[in-house]
């Protein structure tokens, strides 16, 4: 019978295609020496439990958990002495993110321990990419970069709404207050408080209280009344069409906007300008 058990870490040696799947299923006299590599390792622990070296850092690690080691990265596992571990190590050339290298860097440099949804979604992909590792299609190097590339979209994910949960308010206001400060000369680029939430890397909740506090408004109402100030401005001292002035302030429908200029004045943007606009300025 084939000893499926290794009692050193196994090569890693990628394809063309860069995505490397490796089964490594340790003995008790389990030993790894340092390893650096040019491509980011992707750990997925099966049962077992020890401690993986990262750099100078040292981090305990048990089944379910999953272990990032970005390119460059020194590192080194050992297995608790009772407890030998069962590993998926997934590899993943630099290439194949070449279309956007910030994902490397914005990778986190640790363990991510096991935490419900996530680690079924890890666990699913894995068994997929071992089973498609084995195909001898012509697919088979596209199905593994999708699912490698899944992989690292799940791992950013979660260490981005780890990131979220560590910040603490006063981070959180400073930088709701900063983004309010910056309306005047955005308020028209704005999507969707979703949009902005996550892009400010807060949780919608949490950014929607603060920006209430600071505004003492919502966040759709505070752009309106800014968008509508501007149009009153244009109006006031221009000539050019309201479509126009509609078209700077964000709107992308007339009618919308002739309705919620009209909400704001109380009047419409052409009775407005009639009474406030450059043919009846006093100055």
């Amino acid at each position: 019978m084939e000893n499926l058990l290794t009692d050193r870490a196994l090569p890693e040696q990628l394809p063309e295609w860069g995505v490397l799947v490796l089964e490594s299923h340790h003995s008790p006299k389990f030993v790894m020496e340092w390893r650096t590599h040019p491509f980011v390792k992707i750990v997925y622990v099966l049962s077992g439990r020890g401690a993986f070296f990262l750099g100078e850092k040292e981090h305990d690690f048990a089944a379910g958990d999953v272990i990032v080691v970005p390119p460059g990265t020194r590192n080194r596992i050992v297995d608790d002495p009772v407890c030998a571990s069962s590993l998926y190590v997934c590899c993943v050339s630099q290439n194949v993110l070449r279309f956007d290298v910030s994902l490397i860097t914005q990778l986190p440099c640790r363990v991510l321990p096991r935490e419900g949804r996530f680690a079924h979604r890890v666990e699913k992909v894995v068994r997929r990419m071992v089973h498609t590792q084995q195909l001898t299609t012509r697919m088979r190097p596209i199905s593994m970069v999708i699912d490698a590339l899944k992989l690292i979209q799940m791992i950013s994910e979660i260490s981005r709404e780890t990131h979220r949960i560590a910040k603490g308010s006063t981070e959180y206001r400073r930088c709701v207050q900063q983004y309010v400060d910056s309306l005047p000369s955005r308020f028209f680029e704005e999507v969707s408080i979703d949009a902005t939430a996550d892009q400010l890397d807060i949780p919608r909740r949490t950014f929607t209280k603060l920006f209430a506090e600071i505004t003492g408004d919502t966040w759709l109402r505070y752009l309106r009344r800014l968008a509508i100030e501007h149009a009153q401005h244009r109006l006031r001292s221009t000539d050019i069409p309201i479509a126009s002035i509609a078209f700077e302030c964000g709107f992308n429908d007339l009618s919308t906007f002739y309705r919620q200029f009209n909400r704001y004045s109380g009047m419409s943007p052409g009775e407005y300008r009639a009474t406030a606009g450059p043919m009846n300025r006093t100055e």
